[in-house]
């Protein structure tokens, strides 16, 4: 008897939540509803294009590093249902624009956010949603200007040091290893205000064929490097140990496809050290679909002789990355690490 309550109990109380589900499921149909910041008609001219100009043209515009171009509504409308799929998605891989801070908790400020908000990301979706119409010309804001791909955006450099060129091939498999490393040729210390890493290859700026991954225009993936005084010895020979040592060796920014300038902090310039070499033991090269010629290009923009930093530099490692332990065939695996900093730090890079 007992038994057949709770069963009876059971049924009830799953009836109940499937009305819910259905209410919950039907509701938004009847009432359309919309965040209040989501204007009633949405067109690109008014309110797509500013947050495009703002958010995504960087990388997404005629010459640059993404796959297409979305700086007109000819160039954005066939990309309208993809940009509100890789909108909505995030924080994780794979999100438009890549940006992997967590929205509800700890620091959220930061200079240069290109993320977008709860109401740009609804208002990208009514758009798609709604057929991606254009609006009125006259809403269209002014294009943004940009420097040419071939200028420094830190000025001209004080510093160019080129690396080896070179080849992948159309069909060449992704390579991840050790490139021999070039001397700076620099006689004395110096402390860098800025840095910039360019590829340099033999495709067309505005080539249109070969794989649809970065514009299928360059074939450095990534390079994690650092500047080392080698004394004679060859890569192989080096301390492993020295790299986390400022007085050995000096690591920089990881180089990504797409990645702006560095500008470092006018009071926590970073030492290059005379007699030091450019060294990477692990760049990630990828096909673009075409035989290729390629080499990196690092522009460093000094500080003025004698300059001396207020703040000292240091490298803080959180988590334990290599020892990820990924499982076979199961989804939405994570790794957690956390701490608290135990006085007032600025935080002027972030590698995951």
């Amino acid at each position: 008897m007992e038994a057949g309550k709770t069963v009876g109990l059971g049924f009830r109380i799953g009836t109940a939540w499937l009305l819910a589900a259905l209410v919950a499921l039907v509701m938004p149909f009847g009432l359309s509803a919309a965040p209040a910041g989501v204007p009633a008609e949405v067109t690109f001219t008014r309110d797509i294009a500013p947050i495009v100009q703002r958010s995504c043209e960087n990388c997404h515009r005629p010459g640059g590093v993404a796959p297409m171009s979305l700086a007109t509504y000819e160039d954005a409308r066939p990309w309208a249902r993809a940009m509100k799929t890789r909108t909505s998605i995030g924080p994780k891989a794979g999100v438009m624009p890549p940006w992997y801070v967590e929205k509800n908790i700890g620091i959220q400020k930061f200079h240069n956010d290109p993320s977008l908000s709860d109401d740009e990301i609804a208002t990208i979706a009514k758009w798609a949603d709604s057929g991606a119409p254009r609006g009125n010309p006259a809403d269209m804001p002014p294009p943004k200007q940009y420097i040419d791909n071939a200028a420094w955006a830190i000025g001209a450099p004080d510093l160019i040091v080129k690396m080896k060129e070179i080849e992948v091939k159309a069909t060449a498999p992704d390579w991840w290893g050790e490139v021999p490393s070039v001397p700076t040729g620099l006689a004395e210390d110096r402390y860098v205000a800025a840095l910039e890493i360019k590829e340099v290859n033999d495709v067309d700026s505005h080539a249109g064929s070969g794989r649809a991954t970065v514009g299928g225009r360059f074939v450095f993936h990534h390079m994690i490097w650092r500047t080392q005084v080698l004394d004679g010895k060859s890569d192989q020979e080096q301390d492993p140990l020295a790299i986390f040592n400022d007085e050995e060796a000096v690591n920089w920014p990881v180089h990504e496809v797409g990645r702006n300038a560095d500008f470092f902090d006018p009071k926590s310039a970073r030492l290059l050290k005379a007699g030091s070499s450019v060294v990477s033991d692990s760049v990630h090269l990828h096909s673009n679909g075409r035989d290729t010629r390629a080499h990196l290009e690092i522009g460093f923009k000094l500080m003025p002789k004698g300059y001396v930093p207020t703040y000292k530099r240091a490298i803080f490692g959180l988590g334990n990355g290599v020892d990820i332990d990924i499982k076979a065939m199961e989804a939405n695996q994570q790794l957690h690490a956390y701490t608290v900093l135990q006085q007032h730090t600025k935080i002027i890079s972030f590698e995951p």
